[in-house]
């Protein structure tokens, strides 16, 4: 009992700490902590383009008429990468999760009272709204979500362009650190689900073990070493993409509005602060059960979000999207890996 209560305080300490370093250094050029309101956005899905300003979701025979008349310019919110794979006639580059490289591009060249028409994956893809809401919050008054995004435009034999284009990336393919640091877009599938499977293995090994009380095996201490190197490597891309982070959490639709910013601010510190703990072999009880608790939350988000028939992303190493299931199977894999911590110093 005693020793539950002091994993407990210990526990509330290490999140303190973490929640202070978070803080400090989201003041260095991070993003608002107090987030009350989400902008309005019209969710009836017009065929013909609304004259009035603000936010509209339209159809396809809308994104055609905008295209085809060429109302205005054409933003693609998705990475460079799929950009240039395919997009829409004209359509310019516009990277939702690099905007301090493309905005400052867009704002040079496009007056705010230019209707704009965005789009990205398909339909159940959030990343045109995120783009949609940040450029209506630098003044832009009529913006246009394409519903239906490539995949329909593409579904419906429609011409697509391959590389560059004729409308260009607003940003260079320089190197930033938040492209060193998105381990997900440049790591092949393949080798994440090699990692998944090993850690769903592993944990249920490590599982039979706590059951044979054997908590002394070095196959136990290598596992909180491997839970540390995943949570210290995982908080990496959250902490260099702070407003990535809080979107993709928001499109959990789980969290109130308010409190989204803060959990995208302080939660990859945690994750940090107990992985190198973890690595470190120091706190390991009270690091695990903030982990374990961590994991757990994730493990019910998910599975809800699955339930529910939402279309989201983890964000766990980047912005590239993972299928929930690996997700929640590699969740599942860290749960179990992390429950020896508690039990043994």
């Amino acid at each position: 009992m005693i020793k539950g209560k002091q994993i407990i305080v210990k526990s509330a300490a290490l999140i303190a700490v973490s929640a202070l370093a978070a803080v400090a250094f989201n003041t260095l050029g991070g993003i608002p902590l107090i987030k009350t309101a989400v902008i309005a956005e019209s969710q009836a899905i017009a065929e013909v383009l609304p004259e009035e300003a603000g936010i509209h979701m339209i159809g396809l025979a809308a994104a055609r008429s905008f295209i085809e008349s060429k109302t205005g310019p054409v933003l693609d919110a998705r990475p460079p990468e799929q950009y240039d794979q395919g997009h829409l006639p004209g359509a310019i580059n516009c990277f939702v999760y690099e905007l301090e490289q493309y905005l400052p591009r867009v704002l040079q060249q496009l007056a705010p009272d230019t209707p704009v028409m965005l789009y990205c994956s398909g339909e159940d893809c959030e990343d045109s709204r995120f783009l949609a809401q940040s450029l209506q919050e630098v003044g832009f008054k009529r913006l246009y979500i394409y519903k239906g995004g490539y995949d329909q435009w593409r579904q419906e034999g429609l011409p697509v362009v391959k590389g560059p284009g004729t409308g260009k990336s607003f940003a260079g393919r320089e190197l930033t650190v938040k492209q060193v640091v998105d381990f997900s877009r440049y790591i092949p599938g393949w080798v994440w689900l090699a990692g998944d499977l090993l850690i769903l293995g592993y944990g249920l090994f490590v599982l039979l073990l706590v059951r044979r009380n054997n908590l002394d095996s070095s196959s136990v201490v290598l596992a909180a070493k491997l839970v540390g190197f995943i949570f210290a490597f995982a908080s990496l891309h959250k902490i260099a993409s702070p407003a990535q982070f809080a979107w993709i959490i928001e499109n959990y639709h789980i969290l109130p509005v308010i409190l989204v910013s803060p959990v995208a601010v302080i939660m990859p510190w945690v994750e940090l602060f107990c992985g190198l703990l973890l690595l470190s072999g120091c706190l390991r009880p009270a690091s695990s059960a903030v982990l374990l608790g961590l994991t757990g939350v994730f493990i019910l988000a998910i599975g809800f979000n699955m339930i529910r028939g939402l279309d989201f992303d983890c964000g766990c190493f980047g912005s590239a999207h993972m299928p929930p299931w690996k997700v929640l199977m590699r969740d599942i894999g860290l749960f179990m890996l992390i429950i020896p911590g508690i039990l043994k110093e």
